[in-house]
């Protein structure tokens, strides 16, 4: 985690003046230090704004230290652009994984965004902007789609209307739209995998199942013999689940596909009438399986905005507590508060994460931070257990 994901772009004049009081900063250089680091220091407003040249912590220092020379005062003005808060794993959530307890991790489209794939509403745009290229809709009516129909569902029923999924154009445009054309160098879904939870999406890309795959692969393997190795044989690959869903056995090293997988087109969940068939009706038993998965499990959503909670709501009420990572801003504090209310109805705990630093791959940060604090919190116990063996013995 380096400096400049950890930066926030603006503080409160406030909490300046503060550190100014507390650390008796002459008055002659709380004007220098305003001037050197805010492109906004005269204009009369609650918050300061960075200047955009100062883009980590190496360059905030610099500046500081230009003017003040007291490392105490510079420590104290810089830790005002530190927040670190979001990327601590919640203590409750720790000791479900700690504990063993069952858990799992539901996994949108806000996930697939890190790696360049689309969100929902995105790939509703641009499967109805195909059929205007394509000619099987004009300008007249592509123009009216866009504009008037806002229901991402409803975009994809027309598409599917015209161009259905057994058609082999449909089939190129989902792959060609739902496939990485760079493999990141961050990738989120690596950081998934490592989690030992029921695994669940309502995504029809390839990407989490390639990462568990890869995770498991990763992992030392034991031959016939009892010895660790592996032979052609014995590489593992993750599974996938994408109909029939029940409850009885979940197992850890399988992808639960929720609305489908793309390689099976046909029977994945797009359309308005496919979401009733399967949140209604119960077709391939979706709505049992996640009724018994939110009652016997705590689920953490992770890559799905409030947009997508209302056709979960009727299964989700009056079951066992759930959470939920949101993004948003320093700045909006009060709106994440208005979003809590609406998930404590839910029995979901919010857990909120900042976009001041670096945008939506901030999510990522907050995962490889969780996956460590976790790791680690396991390897203390298991050595303070070792220890207390050790000393009984003795």
């Amino acid at each position: 985690m380096n400096g400049k994901n950890l930066m926030r772009k603006a503080i409160f004049r406030n909490e300046l003046n503060y550190i100014f009081e507390t650390n008796k900063v002459k008055l002659s250089d709380r004007q220098k230090v305003v001037a050197a680091l805010f492109e906004n220091p005269l204009i009369i407003s609650k918050q300061y704004l960075l200047k955009d040249e100062i883009s980590n912590l190496d360059e905030l220092d610099k500046k500081i230290k230009e003017i003040v020379k007291e490392e105490k005062t510079v420590g104290s003005i810089k830790t005002l652009f530190i927040v670190q808060e979001d990327l601590e794993c919640p203590e409750e959530i720790k000791k479900l994984f700690l504990e063993n307890k069952k858990i799992g991790i539901l996994v949108g489209a806000g996930v697939s965004k890190l790696i360049k794939l689309p969100l929902w509403k995105e790939l509703a745009d641009t499967a109805i902007k195909y059929l205007y290229e394509e000619n099987l809709i004009n300008y007249f009516e592509y123009q009216r789609i866009m504009n008037e129909v806002t229901d991402p569902k409803q975009k994809l029923t027309i598409f599917d209307s015209l161009l259905p999924r057994k058609n082999n154009k449909s089939k190129q445009f989902f792959n060609d739209i739902l496939s990485i054309k760079d493999p990141p160098t961050e990738n989120p879904y690596e950081i998934l995998a490592k989690f030992n939870a029921i695994k669940l999406t309502t995504n029809i890309d390839k990407e989490f199942y390639n990462a568990l795959t890869k995770h498991l692969q990763q992992l030392p393997s034991v031959s016939s013999e009892g010895t660790e190795g592996s032979t052609p044989q014995q590489i593992k690959k993750a599974k996938i689940q994408v109909k029939n869903f029940t409850s009885k056995y979940f197992d850890s090293e399988t992808i639960y596909h929720l609305h489908g997988f793309i390689d099976e087109l046909e029977d994945t969940i797009l359309t308005t009438k496919d979401y009733v068939e399967a949140y209604y009706n119960n077709k391939n038993g979706l709505k049992t399986f996640l009724n018994d998965v939110f009652r016997e499990y705590s689920v953490i959503f992770i890559g799905y905005g409030l947009e997508e909670f209302p056709i979960l709501e009727h299964i989700i009420r009056g079951s066992r507590q759930h959470y939920v990572l949101i993004d948003g801003y320093l700045n909006e504090l009060s709106l994440l508060r208005l979003k809590r209310k609406y998930f404590e109805i839910l029995n979901i705990s919010p857990i909120h994460y900042y976009l001041d630093f670096n945008g939506y791959h901030r999510l990522y940060t907050v995962l490889n931070s969780w996956i460590q604090q976790i790791e680690e919190a396991r390897n203390k116990e298991y050595y303070q257990s070792i220890k207390l063996i050790d000393e009984g013995v003795v």
